[in-house]
């Protein structure tokens, strides 16, 4: 059974609007998101949108909610995905620029930098809040350093 929708369908103008859109040029994103309103407006259920246009019922709920939200602006926004962003391109570049200099030119005792004591280099003196090796070692191969792993293969 498909789910009910409290969301208003889309009046007469907006509609209108959407089918001046989708003679435009869009992204793949944009273009879906202008469809599923055009066909929820024309009184179909999320399920049947889905399976017009070969998509996720999912999707078709998030684009609406997206619509209830945010109003025909959905259609061209970038809606983002995934968990936002916790390093600042500042603190990446200062990351890097660290990572190029021996732990003895500030002051550390150490020959060279492993994963575990730059990390808590970075975060003692609050380059950031926190990190984990595992993502330093992201961060550090995205800016062309390598950090080899222990363990065996």
């Amino acid at each position: 059974m498909p789910r009910s929708l409290t969301v208003r369908k889309p009046r007469r103008a907006e509609i209108d609007y959407l089918n001046t859109v989708l003679e435009q040029e869009l992204t793949a994103g944009q273009r879906r998101r202008a469809e599923v309103l055009v066909l929820y407006a024309a009184g179909l259920e999320g399920t049947d949108i889905a399976q017009a246009l070969d998509i996720h019922v999912n999707t078709v709920y998030s684009d609406i909610k997206a619509f209830e939200r945010y109003g025909l602006d959905c259609v061209h926004q970038r809606l983002r995905g995934g968990a936002p962003i916790r390093i600042a391109e500042a603190q990446r570049a200062q990351i890097l620029r660290l990572a190029q200099v021996s732990p003895g030119e500030v002051g550390l005792p150490y020959g060279r930098w492993s994963l575990s004591k730059l990390c808590h280099y970075l975060m003692e003196h609050h380059i950031v809040r926190a990190i984990s090796r595992e993502y330093l070692r992201q961060v550090l191969k995205k800016g062309g350093y390598a950090f080899a792993t222990s363990g065996a293969n």
